[in-house]
């Protein structure tokens, strides 16, 4: 997630954006890997507010994100991914 952050800064208007959108995706289909990801993002926004990385306590979706940054550089499903994702190389961290 730092390798995004870093292509991607955070805000408060981006993290309660994507909160937004993931509460939307919650609604639509109730699940519980859709809970998880509402938990990280309000972590998220409550990071960025505060400074404390509450996010963590969602580790199936840090995982999750972890993985498909690994395997295709972008915390995002393919699905939602716009295509504005950076890859940097494990050199450049």
């Amino acid at each position: 997630m730092a390798v995004y952050d870093r292509c991607h800064l955070p805000t408060v208007t981006s993290q309660w954006k994507a909160l937004k959108s993931e509460l939307s995706e919650f609604i639509e289909d109730t699940s519980l890997v859709e809970a998880w990801d509402v938990l990280h993002s309000a972590g998220r926004l409550f990071w960025k507010v505060t400074g404390i990385p509450l996010q963590l306590l969602a580790f199936p979706t840090v995982h999750k994100h972890g993985e498909r940054y690994a395997l295709h550089g972008c915390i995002r499903s393919q699905r939602n991914c716009g295509g504005k994702c950076c890859i940097i190389s494990q050199k450049q961290m």
